[in-house]
């Protein structure tokens, strides 16, 4: 993949547009907003993540008058076993994002796929799918234990998952050559850990504190190198062929960073690939411990 493909490849996160997000708990203010989808437009950046879950009734998108594409995850129950509650609940999404259509329609979650509702509710989205409510179904995962189970039971078009220099899960697990002969997309997210490898001041906080001899030697490395945390984690995304790049951001300098990163020499190469989850999966950070 060449720089100019990876660039028009990135989807917006959008977790911290509508609610306090991330390592730090930052939300976005409308106008930083407004800059940040300004300067992905202009780079042919058209593609928004957002979540059911996020929204909460928020109207940015109403005050947003862009025509951006969604992505969207949605945590269905057993109520969606119903089409006409399915069609319901998407119109009502749709109306919050200011969009007739939206592109995805992600599963945030796998449980309700593991249950007897499973089949049913992911029929009723292929029949939606048809009628052209959107144009694909996809499903985020945390992690590749249950893809098997997933790949045997459904047919998704999408697999959203994350990739980064610590979590290589998807690659060294060989799933991410199974997905594609199965011709399903791999959409790879949390590319900078939330931050964690781009800010080198995080790895102080008391969570991260065990790790932070691994922490600190990946920054080492790179100022060493005279490398910036940016310019290596897009440039080890160049030898994949993700079908897309989910990046969250906290300003439009950020994203301008991101778009103009220098591509690192090949020959600089760092193994920093870790199968700890609790240095991996944000969802066992502790980030209230004093």
């Amino acid at each position: 993949m060449n720089r100019a493909s990876l660039i028009k490849r990135i989807i917006i996160g959008s977790a911290n547009f509508t609610q306090e997000y991330g390592i730090i708990k930052k939300k976005i203010n409308l106008n930083e907003i407004k800059k940040i989808l300004n300067l992905a437009k202009k780079n042919k950046i058209n593609l928004i993540d957002t979540a059911e879950s996020y929204l909460n009734k928020n109207d940015v998108y109403k005050k947003i008058n862009n025509k951006f594409k969604f992505s969207s995850k949605i945590l269905p129950d057993k109520k969606w076993i119903s089409l006409d509650f399915c069609q319901k609940k998407l119109k009502d999404h749709f109306k919050n994002l200011k969009s007739e259509k939206i592109e995805i329609i992600h599963f945030h979650d796998t449980k309700i796929l593991f249950t007897e509702h499973g089949p049913k509710i992911f029929n009723n989205l292929e029949k939606l799918k048809k009628k052209n409510y959107f144009n694909k179904i996809g499903l985020s995962i945390y992690d590749t234990d249950v893809l098997n189970y997933i790949t045997n039971h459904y047919n998704f078009d999408i697999v959203q998952c994350p990739y980064n220099v610590l979590d290589q899960r998807i690659l060294t697990t060989g799933w991410f050559n199974k997905l594609k002969k199965l011709g399903i997309e791999v959409h790879v997210r949390s590319i900078f850990l939330q931050g964690l490898l781009v800010k080198k001041e995080f790895h102080e906080m008391k969570h991260f504190k065990k790790w932070k001899k691994k922490i600190s030697s990946w920054f080492n490395w790179l100022e060493n190198n005279n490398i910036s945390p940016v310019d290596f984690c897009f440039s080890d995304l160049l030898k994949y062929d993700f079908d897309r790049v989910l990046i969250g951001v906290n300003n439009i300098d950020n994203l301008k960073e991101i778009i103009n990163f220098k591509k690192v020499n090949a020959n600089k190469t760092f193994n920093f690939n870790t199968d700890d989850n609790n240095l991996i999966d944000p969802r066992k950070w502790k980030l209230n411990e004093i």
